[in-house]
């Protein structure tokens, strides 16, 4: 029960705007990692700017700066290693070409690294989330494909050791989905997944496929954090209660027993509950 109102107070919240959805990862899109760290390029140009002064990159946190110097160590000892290419040894040239691969890998890694580091953090990335998942265009294949893929996220949350509670789910009869929602929740679980909300998209050959034709079909994925703390003040004078009494041949309350009530917020209008009554005094 707890776990259901949590995650319909995060999506009231969420449509509300007072809790935003996630920004956008840092898009690499226009520009290749390449181009963004070569010289003149925006990133080298910034690191660059900052490299003499240490107090600027320890505002933005230690870890940019030990990640910062990092690269250059790195791309440093590529640049040295690549002058043993042209060695007259054959197997210093070969040792030489193994460690040119290895610091190219590790060079790609701080790059991506400093990326996610110059994403500004959010007030919710410490939050618990609730997980969405809905089957889109493509029919059973869809639905197959969104089972593989709340199946994925409920393995990588046992890996990530976080908690995670199945709160909907609603199958197909080929063993697909249509419909699941979850609540995850451990150190930083919105942080990592708040960049996998939108639409999903795989093409292949379906198991439901006879003909071995290739269909495209699309999944969509909403991560909503779950409030940590949720402080709400409503005005009676904002509240109108209707109460209604059952009409008629009956009892001899029936005429002085209100049978239901309803309570509307009036600003919104999007607080209307109605509890019914009986005779024996159940709710």
């Amino acid at each position: 029960m707890r776990s259901q109102l949590l995650r319909v107070a995060s999506r009231c919240l969420w449509a509300r705007k007072i809790v935003s959805p996630a920004r956008r990862h840092l898009s690499c899109g226009s520009l290749p990692l390449e181009e963004l760290f070569a010289r003149g390029g925006p990133l080298r140009t910034f690191l660059e700017r900052q490299a003499g002064s240490e107090a600027q990159l320890q505002v933005r946190g230690s870890e940019l700066l030990a990640t910062a110097k990092l690269l250059s160590e790195k791309e440093r000892e590529l640049q040295e290693t690549e002058h043993l290419l042209h060695d007259e040894n054959e197997d210093l040239r070969k040792l030489a070409e193994n460690e040119i691969s290895s610091c190219q890998k590790e060079i790609t890694q701080l790059k991506h690294k400093i990326i996610l580091l110059l994403i500004p953090s959010e007030e919710t990335d410490e939050n618990d989330l609730i997980l969405e998942v809905t089957a889109g265009v493509g029919g059973q294949e869809a639905m197959l494909f969104t089972s593989e893929m709340f199946d994925m996220y409920q393995q990588y949350a046992a890996f990530k050791r976080w908690h995670f509670e199945t709160l909907e789910y609603f199958p197909s009869e080929i063993g697909g989905l249509r419909h699941a929602s979850a609540s995850i929740g451990g150190l930083e679980t919105y942080k990592h997944m708040k960049f996998e909300g939108g639409v999903h998209r795989v093409q292949r050959v379906p198991k439901t496929e006879k003909q071995g034709r290739i269909h495209t079909s699309t999944m969509t994925v909403a991560i909503l954090p779950q409030p940590t703390e949720i402080n709400l003040v409503i005005n009676p004078k904002d509240l109108r209660i209707d109460t209604k009494r059952a009409s008629g041949a009956g009892g001899q309350h029936v005429n002085t027993t209100d049978s239901a009530v309803r309570i509307i917020h009036l600003p919104t209008e999007s607080l209307d509950a109605t509890l019914q009554s009986q005779e024996d005094g159940r709710i």
